[in-house]
């Protein structure tokens, strides 16, 4: 928020520089972000009058002036302005002025001496806003009269200082010039000096040219409204611009300036409203009914829902309550009745409205922190009062309040002693009373118990706690003792699910992947693109409530979607061979905690594409982290509907899976626009790591010979080769140290739809050398096992 300091002193004294007054403010917990000094790029710019003009003899649109600024002599100045002539007031810029475009020297134009400039309204960095006059199209030229060689900048108010205020969510009461004002009183022990609020009223009723009625006064606790006749619409004074320009607000005329600036310097937002433009006359706070819409000042069509607050006139909607007024009832030059409203809207009603129409404005975001109802008619009385003083109008007898009963602030009792041992500061009571009267705190102090009311608008005033704290930072936070750190440092050290997660990251690091990190959030449309059943848990995700868009709306229920759109993108952008694994937590929508909370389980995704990249490749490297876990796993054809049917499988450890991998859907591939030849891996990381077995203590290495026997299994074309080496392993017994598979091979010997499969099987003792005697019961038992289960036979 950005107060100008000439302003705050109306209010308060500053007997302190800009930057004292910064380091102050901040040091009793107002935090100020920065202070902008606006004659910075105006330097050296007076008041002067044109004596005489005449056409430069070098050109067709230069003109060659004298200018009397005030000096001794009167200066020459060639001037390019279409609306230059003798006897007019302008700002004259003398050499070595500094202007927002630059230094200005002493030079030649067309061989004609040119000793300064004379200035437009954008060459001093003054907006139409601030001083009408002919904008861009040639010279500011004043209208008042004012000696000659005042400098600029006391007349546009530019000789002073923009505080740039950082207001917290629990003090919206420092959100206006009053609210600072009493803190700078308070924070540098000046005089507060608010003016005093009076209303000199013409006569007539109210009520003979509006009604008024509240329908939902719990979402509108306090309304009032007062009318002015014989409306006299005009450009604001040049006090209220400069006010209005340093906050960074536009001037439009003095009624919309007024309600703005009883916004700024109250706090309470305001809104005035055409009366010949209000239907029957009459003003309605009500919730919206379904189907209701609203075009509002910004030109916008809204569609209402009955969660939002509307002013309504006798045919309908005329505003957004505390958002933003429509279209309909804004004030224009022809406006010769108006109706000014201050009111006190629910701070959580008008945050919903404002988010979900996307309309943010001073107006809203003043009424969700909170605005204080009890001193709404002093507020409405300040710009009734500003009409008087302007001469904008007559203010009409009689005023609408409507509300319900106010609770008066509720007095707090609290113990000195208390307060002080919480502070951790040598506080007396009677420091405190007299602090917390700088404050506008009503305090009574008896012995040890301190008995304190907040003033209205201090909504944040609820407990002891509260006055604590009002009393630390303006007794200052610097009292507080130092004292040496207490306790032991405790050895750092990772979790156990973290130490896994890092060996993993290394492992996969090590096998040539890199690593992806993408959002929990994904759109609906991601999950559905996996071709997924509608029963399945993971077609039904958690709704984020407010999502950013579209494509952040759900939380993820698979990492797949992810994992294929950076593989895409890579593709797409040229990369030969990719090779990447993220991380993630997945989100399951369909159950709940015993503490109410939705599932959440770890998962580890792996994709790859370019050449050399098989489905061999990607299922040995998932093999490599169980292994890495001492899991055992074994291969089960086939996997979700996303992956391709033939050339993909599951790894299991017993009934439960660890992980399913394979080649993606030529149907996915063509949707992602990847090659074909896309791997994908998905790993539970819950259950890799429920299975998990530690690893025991090292077993020594057999002194005895190992004995290697191979056979060769003739079997079906189509029997998967993994359950016959698991039967094999699990037949062999513990004597069995090693097995793999050496040779596939088919041909017309074999016979139609028949392969033989070549195994390697090596034996050790641990404590004797193996005889034929031990292992030929052992092969026999082998090739009976492969035979009822598999009807395999020894190939001769």
């Amino acid at each position: 928020m950005k107060i100008s300091m000439n302003w705050i002193r109306q209010y308060a004294d500053i007997p302190v520089s800009p930057a004292e007054y910064e380091s102050r403010m901040i040091m009793h917990g107002t935090g100020v972000e920065g202070i902008e000094y606006l004659g910075e790029n105006c330097e050296n710019v007076v008041v002067g009058r044109v004596l005489s003009c005449r056409d430069h003899e070098n050109s067709d649109h230069l003109h060659v002036c004298m200018v009397d600024v005030g000096q001794e002599e009167p200066l020459q100045i060639v001037c390019g302005a279409p609306n230059v002539r003798e006897g007019i007031l302008v700002p004259v810029a003398l050499v070595g002025a500094r202007l927002p475009g630059g230094t200005i020297k002493k030079g030649k134009l067309r061989g004609v001496e040119s000793c300064g400039m004379l200035c437009s309204g954008p060459e001093i960095g003054v907006p139409v806003e601030l001083y009408p006059s002919v904008g861009d199209a040639g010279l500011l030229v004043f209208q008042e009269d004012y000696p000659l060689g005042t400098d600029v900048r006391t007349i546009f108010g530019l000789d002073d200082h923009v505080v740039d205020f950082e207001i917290l969510a629990n003090r919206p009461d420092c959100l206006c010039a009053w609210g600072i004002a009493r803190e700078t009183a308070a924070c540098l022990d000046t005089e507060l000096k608010l003016p005093e609020v009076s209303v000199r009223e013409a006569g007539g009723d109210i009520r003979e040219y509006v009604q008024v009625r509240v329908e939902n006064h719990a979402y509108c606790p306090r309304y009032a409204s007062r009318v002015i006749r014989n409306v006299r619409v005009a450009p604001s004074p040049m006090w209220m611009r400069q006010i209005l320009h340093a906050a960074g607000m536009r001037s439009i005329n003095n009624i919309v300036d007024i309600t703005n600036f009883v916004m700024l310097e109250t706090g309470h937002p305001m809104h005035a409203f055409d009366l010949d433009k209000v239907r029957g006359r009459q003003i309605t706070v009500r919730s919206a009914r379904d189907g209701e819409t609203l075009r509002t000042l910004d030109g916008k069509d809204h569609q209402l829902c009955p969660q939002d607050l509307l002013i309504c006139d006798g045919e309908g909607p005329t505003g957004l309550a505390g958002i933003m007024g429509g279209e309909e009832s804004e004030i224009t030059e022809g406006t010769t009745e108006v109706m000014f409203e201050c009111a006190t809207f629910d701070r959580a009603v008008t945050r919903l409205s404002a988010r979900r129409l996307g309309i943010r404005t001073e107006s809203s975001g003043r009424f969700e922190r909170g605005v204080s109802a009890n001193d709404i008619m002093t507020a409405l009385d300040r710009a009734c009062q500003l009409v008087n003083m302007l001469d904008a109008g007559d203010v009409v007898s009689g005023h609408y309040d409507l509300y319900e009963k106010l609770d008066p602030p509720r007095p707090i009792t609290c113990s000195v002693r208390r307060l002080a041992a919480r502070t951790g500061v040598e506080i007396s009571g009677e420091e405190m009373e007299k602090i917390l009267k700088k404050l506008q705190f009503t305090v009574s102090l008896e012995g040890d118990t301190l008995t304190v009311t907040a003033p209205e608008y201090r909504q944040d005033i609820e407990r002891d706690a509260d006055i604590c704290e009002e009393v630390l930072r303006m007794a200052g936070y610097d009292r507080i003792p130092s004292t040496r750190l207490r306790g032991e440092t405790t050895a750092g050290g990772l979790n156990p699910m973290l130490d896994r997660k890092m060996r993993l990251r290394r492992l996969l690091s090590g096998l040539g992947f890199d690593e992806i990190m993408t959002f929990s959030f994904v759109s609906m449309r991601s999950i559905l693109s996996l071709g997924l059943k509608e029963d399945d848990p993971r077609m039904h995700p958690i709704q984020v409530r407010n999502p950013l868009g579209e494509d952040t709306a759900c939380m993820r229920t698979t990492l797949a979607p992810d994992m294929l759109r950076i593989l895409s993108g890579n593709y797409n952008r040229g990369n030969e061979t990719a090779m990447l694994y993220e991380f993630g937590t997945l989100y399951d929508g369909t159950r709940r905690t015993e503490e109410g909370l939705f599932p959440e389980s770890p998962a580890l995704s792996m994709g790859a594409y370019g050449k050399g990249l098989d489905f061999y490749g990607m299922r040995g490297a998932v093999e490599v982290l169980c292994a890495q876990e001492g899991v055992n796993v074994r291969t089960v054809p086939g996997a979700d509907v996303y992956y391709h049917p033939g050339r993909s499988a599951r790894l299991m450890c017993g009934e439960t899976v660890i992980a399913q991998l394979g080649q993606i859907h030529p149907d996915i591939a063509q949707q992602y626009d990847l090659p074909e030849e896309t791997l994908l891996a998905e790993t539970d990381l819950a259950a890799l790591y429920g299975c998990a077995s530690p690893m025991g203590q090292a077993a020594s290495i057999s002194r005895m010979q190992a004995v290697s026997r191979d056979i060769a299994l003739v079997m079906n074309e189509k029997q998967p080769l993994g359950p016959v080496l698991e039967a094999i392993r699990e037949a062999a017994g513990p004597l069995l140290e090693e097995i793999k598979l050496f040779d596939v091979f088919r041909g017309i010997q074999l016979g139609a739809e028949k392969k033989s499969a070549a195994f390697s099987l090596v034996f050790r003792s641990p404590d004797q050398t193996l005889t034929e005697e031990t292992l030929n019961p052992l092969m026999q038992k082998v090739l009976k096992v492969c035979k009822e289960q598999f009807g395999a036979e020894i190939r001769s």
